[in-house]
């Protein structure tokens, strides 16, 4: 056995593997540790430093870098910014609705309407289209819906107003009126610009591309708290059920059982942002209604993923040194399924620690061990695989795992 560093824990007590249930006790860790959720308030998603540039030193494994922090920057979007995103569209349709109707209102003789009208309406609609775009972009693209709606309507405005012919005009007021609102509402904007679940961009990056079957668990503890789930949604088809979820995705005594059995992996000196992730696959339809799955996030057996991310390469180093000397390292290896020495796949630490209690046995008579993978990227640190079994008594543990960004990419 090959032994790099070695460290011996105490105190901490974890009785199950990392993808099944725990029940743990011992050390906790907070959501938001005092140490560093100070300098997390300042921080931003696209990781500015404190004269504005951009974290532009990438240091080992450059590619997962870049991908981790274009998802990274994603997920704070929607923890941070989306609301207020949404607050622009509807307040920009709004403002349509609002023209709209305030000109129905002032129509009174046949001679009332005129082109200018429709010309005004269309600048309003535009209008709207470009700050709903500025708010939303490049998550969502609501802009060509606006231009859409509001070009269908004021050739028909236009021609009316050049007639005289007010009743097809208001009628024509009431059918753009009528095409904004339904664009407004709750269940379409829920749908539209969806946050339960995603599907934008970020599920494309999560997963690079293969949405089909896989479902992830996203958790941000120190932004207000955030989790949501991320697939693509199930098609619309009379006669099937969908999944139903029981409970929050990545709670936060799921998150606490996380941690512990993570032990000193959790690093949270430094950090500006700590982040979760499960890959389970996704729940299909059923054809009836007692055969569709319902249940927690933690029922698919899915694997998660520990992201900590710092403000530079060189933290994450010290950070990556401090959990090494915690523990022991037996090598490294990819954690691809059947790579060979061929492959380019990018090599992780096999690294463990022990724990206060046996998840083996109930005797507690020596310290449990989990074994589990740690990679650095540039100012990331990742840990995954963490069980009470060793690496080579586990075969295909990845599980949808190996549909994850962090697989895809080669050294």
């Amino acid at each position: 056995m090959q032994q790099t560093r070695r460290g011996f824990l105490t105190g901490i007590g974890v009785t199950a593997g990392l993808s099944g249930c725990l029940g743990v006790d011992g050390v906790t860790y907070p959501d938001e540790p005092d140490e560093w959720n100070t300098s997390n308030k300042n921080s931003t998603s696209d990781n500015k430093s404190d004269e504005g540039e951009s974290n532009t030193d990438t240091g080992p494994h450059p590619p997962l870098t870049a991908a981790t922090r274009e998802i990274v920057d994603d997920v704070l979007w929607f923890a941070t910014s989306y609301q207020d995103a949404i607050d622009v569209y509807l307040e920009a349709t709004a403002d349509v609705l609002e023209a709209v109707s305030s000109l129905s209102e002032s129509i009174r003789e046949p001679t009332d309407p005129t082109v200018a009208m429709a010309d005004r309406l269309k600048n309003v609609g535009y209008s709207a289209a470009e700050r709903a775009e500025d708010a939303l972009e490049p998550h969502f693209s609501p802009a060509d819906l606006l231009r859409s709606r509001t070009d269908r309507h004021i050739p028909v405005l236009t021609r009316s107003a050049r007639r005289n012919d007010a009743d097809r005009f208001l009628e024509e007021l009431d059918r753009m009126h009528g095409s904004f609102f339904r664009i407004q509402t709750p269940i379409y904007v829920a749908k539209r610009f969806s946050r339960d679940p995603i599907h934008n961009r970020l599920l494309d990056r999560l997963v690079s591309g293969q949405v089909g079957d896989v479902l992830v668990g996203i958790a941000v503890p120190g932004h207000r708290q955030f989790t949501a789930l991320a697939y693509s949604p199930h098609p619309d088809e009379s006669g099937t059920h969908p999944p139903t979820f029981t409970d929050d995705t990545l709670s936060a005594e799921r998150r606490k059982a996380l941690r512990n059995q993570l032990g000193p992996v959790v690093q949270p000196t430094e950090r500006t942002e700590e982040l979760f992730f499960i890959f389970a696959k996704r729940p299909e339809l059923a054809a009836r209604r007692q055969n569709a799955f319902r249940g927690t996030l933690e029922d698919l057996e899915g694997v998660p993923l520990y992201v900590q991310q710092y403000p530079d390469t060189e933290t994450a180093g010290k950070r990556l040194n401090a959990v090494l000397d915690a523990g022991d390292t037996e090598g490294q290896e990819p954690i691809v399924p059947e790579a060979d020495e061929s492959d380019s796949a990018i090599e992780w630490h096999r690294y463990y620690h022990r724990e206060a209690g046996s998840d083996r046995t109930d005797l507690n008579d020596f310290p449990g061990v989990q074994y589990g993978y740690l990679l650095q990227a540039g100012e990331f640190l990742f840990a995954t695989g963490f069980s009470g079994d060793a690496w080579e008594e586990r075969t295909r543990w990845q599980g949808q795992l190996t549909d994850s960004w962090v697989m895809s990419i080669r050294s």
